[in-house]
């Protein structure tokens, strides 16, 4: 069992396309969590490769978190994917907000295909499923800067920089509306995709029967490494 006694968590800001990202919420609603002997870092990303790569290192370097749990926008995905796997690519179709790409179609060359998750995620998936929200383990995490920063975390996994990562994609939330909760619909709001960052953080730490109170206390995102 892997004691986490740090957590870093992240989401990603605004990227071509898709101007509202509800990932830094997310990052908000795991941060007023208050697990005992748990600190938790918050950081949300500029959707830049060049950021992500100089800033996740860092983040990790200077907390020493025992987990990375890491939150992305799935705008066009209608239930919540729990990922599996980082492949070693990086897409050439969709510049990042900066309006750059990578620099190579492979994350690192001479490097394995993909990258597996130590985390288990089907009871991640499934517990979600029991409060009505549509969650699944899947295999890929695409090929932009998603994948790209869950690549970097896998990758300190692999170098004893921290001792687990999982990366989480959520849906875009209705701007207004009911939640459709247990339907399995696409119907999800902000307030279910909260639940969701509280879900994943309990089990990455190993707490999810722990009944979480929210804490009053301001979101302590972290300075820029």
């Amino acid at each position: 069992m892997v004691e986490v006694t740090t957590l870093l968590v992240t989401g990603f800001g605004p990227f071509p396309g898709w101007e509202r990202n509800p990932t830094p919420a997310m990052v908000k609603a795991v941060a007023a969590l208050r697990l005992p002997g748990v600190r938790i870092v918050g950081h949300v990303f500029n959707t830049v490769y060049a950021e992500v790569e100089r800033e996740l290192p860092a983040l990790i370097a200077c907390h020493k978190p025992d987990a990375v749990l890491l939150f992305g926008l799935a705008g066009r995905t209608g239930h919540v994917r729990i990922e599996k796997h980082a492949h070693n690519v990086t897409t050439r179709r969709v510049p990042d907000a900066s309006g750059a790409f990578h620099l190579s179609a492979d994350i690192r060359t001479d490097a394995p295909w993909r990258l597996p998750t130590g985390f288990a995620c089907g009871p991640l998936a499934a517990r979600l499923r029991r409060i009505g929200l549509d969650a699944r383990p899947s295999p890929s995490a695409g090929e932009y800067l998603c994948n790209f920063s869950y690549w970097l975390a896998l990758e300190a996994v692999a170098q004893g920089g921290t001792k687990r990562a999982l990366f989480v994609h959520v849906p875009l939330p209705l701007k207004a509306g009911r939640s459709a909760r247990g339907a399995f619909s696409r119907r999800m709001t902000a307030a279910d995709l909260a639940a969701v960052a509280r879900m994943a953080a309990l089990m990455i730490t190993g707490r999810p029967a722990y009944l979480a109170k929210p804490v009053r206390r301001p979101f302590a995102q972290s300075a820029r490494p």
